[in-house]
């Protein structure tokens, strides 16, 4: 054994991460240092007789994936790493990251070498971030809309006396008058802007895609986009695909696209409108329809509507602002994942924005 190899063998062995070398020849593991004993609870002499055991908790909706990868990978052309999950009998499903490589072994074998890490910790850290991330993008909308809302009126009462109520230019009342409808227009674009520039800033971070189950993913995001927009006395639904559907996403910045769809949605509904979001499977792709019942788009309008700063642009029912971005941000960030966002509208029926992407095994 050569000085180098020796080295990569310690490594291996003082690594708290299984190190594997499976010899494809004879369909047998031939390394796996001593992490596979605490990591997977087994014996590594007996890693071979133990391989079908810990295959079998495999997750299920895992299989068909890991078993397409391998074949790729037998063809040379993966470099990726790939997640899976176990599932075990005592304890939660584990998530662990394998990165492998090919090495020939002579002129008829091929051995397949990685290191398998758990990162159960780290997702479910993603997972509450991405929790986070859609009560706190419900509650900015609750903020843009209530209290934007309450400063909008000040303002227009405001801006009522001003005009109707005969007070002396020079007054104490008049002076208060101009103070509260500055301070009331300021604090609410103060309150837009910060809602605009948190979208927008979200598009600044690099895309990092995962394959997650669609359902799981999107439940809390709509479960908050529900209870906010329930709080404000407007009336929205959703429905999830019944079966697990997988899909290759950057949670935070879909969950982005789905709630500016929605915000935009409420805009352009009156009063007592219901909108509604339904994710469903189709052969090869996941769909998300986006429905509301408001007034509509009109048809001239609809060829420049995903422009960035489009002449489509209009403020909402209420009064609502638009920088023009919105929905061409929501355009690029669809495209990113591969996928397309298209509108069907007719005006005085509603609008209804379908996002779709490819989906994963």
């Amino acid at each position: 054994m050569s000085d180098f190899a020796a080295l990569l063998l310690e490594q291996a062995e003082a690594s708290p991460h299984v190190h594997f070398v499976y010899d494809m020849a004879t369909a047998r593991v031939v390394f796996v240092n001593a992490a596979y004993e605490p990591v997977f609870g087994g014996h590594r002499e007996m890693v071979n007789d133990e391989l079908p055991a810990l295959l079998a908790r495999l997750h299920p909706d895992d299989r068909a994936y890991l078993a397409q990868y391998w074949k790729v990978l037998m063809r040379g052309h993966v470099t990726d790493e790939v997640e899976v999950r176990l599932l075990g009998s005592d304890q939660p499903a584990q998530t662990f990251c394998l990165t492998p490589y090919r090495q020939a072994n002579g002129s008829d074998s091929l051995l397949v070498c990685g290191a398998l890490r758990n990162i159960s910790a780290a997702r479910s850290y993603q997972r509450n971030a991405d929790a986070f991330n859609a009560r706190k993008n419900a509650a900015l909308e609750i903020l843009s809309h209530d209290l934007g809302g309450a400063f909008a009126l000040v303002q227009q009462i405001t801006e009522y006396f001003i005009k109707e109520v005969a007070v002396a230019v020079n007054s104490r009342a008049a002076q208060l008058l101009r103070v509260l409808e500055n301070t009331s227009r300021n604090s609410l674009k103060l309150i837009r802007d910060l809602v605009a520039i948190e979208f927008l800033s979200g598009t600044d971070t690099d895309l990092k895609l995962d394959r997650v189950e669609v359902g799981a993913v999107l439940r809390e995001p709509l479960e908050q986009l529900q209870l906010g927009q329930g709080a404000l006395g407007f009336h929205f639904a959703y429905t999830l695909p019944t079966e697990p559907v997988y899909a290759n996403m950057d949670v935070n910045k879909f969950n982005q696209v789905l709630t500016n769809l929605v915000s935009n949605a409420f805009k352009f509904t009156p009063d007592g409108g219901q909108v509604s979001v339904a994710v469903e499977a189709v052969p090869g792709y996941v769909r998300f329809h986006v429905r509301d019942q408001g007034v509509g788009i009109p048809a001239a309008s609809l060829p420049y509507l995903f422009e960035r700063f489009t002449p489509a642009r209009r403020p909402g029912l209420r009064g609502e602002p638009t920088t023009g971005l919105g929905l061409s941000l929501c355009k690029t960030i669809v495209e990113w994942h591969h996928g397309r966002l298209t509108v069907i509208s007719t005006e005085g029926v509603g609008s209804t924005f379908t996002v779709e992407i490819p989906q994963a095994l």
